[in-house]
């Protein structure tokens, strides 16, 4: 009788850890993934706001230097770099155009 008891205890406690530790992995779970997509939207508003950024220094540069029809050489390696990166961060078509324009001015030491 003692040992039934003993065994029906036994199997109750057994169940209500397993219960226990099974929702402590769940949650453990369900916070891993909270914190992955809260890090993946802001890696996703920084790739934005540098997009962004980018875009504005861009067009200043072109419109700047297209009016003076030439540009130093330091700033097209500048233009050259902050426009490759533009394009990883998946920037789009009319920055490219506007490349094009940057290309073909004359270089100034």
């Amino acid at each position: 009788m003692i040992a039934t008891i003993t065994a029906t205890a036994l199997s109750l406690v057994t169940s209500v850890l397993a219960f226990i530790l099974q929702n402590l992995v769940k949650e453990n779970q369900r916070l891993r993934d909270e914190k992955r997509e809260t890090r993946e939207i802001r890696q996703k508003a920084i790739g934005d706001g540098v997009l962004s950024l980018l875009r504005i220094q861009l067009i200043e540069y072109h419109d700047k230097y297209m009016t003076e029809e030439d540009i130093p050489s330091y700033v097209y390696e500048n233009w050259d770099e902050m426009y490759s990166a533009y394009e990883a961060l998946g920037g789009n078509g009319m920055v490219k155009r506007m490349k094009e324009d940057v290309d073909r001015l004359r270089l100034r030491r």
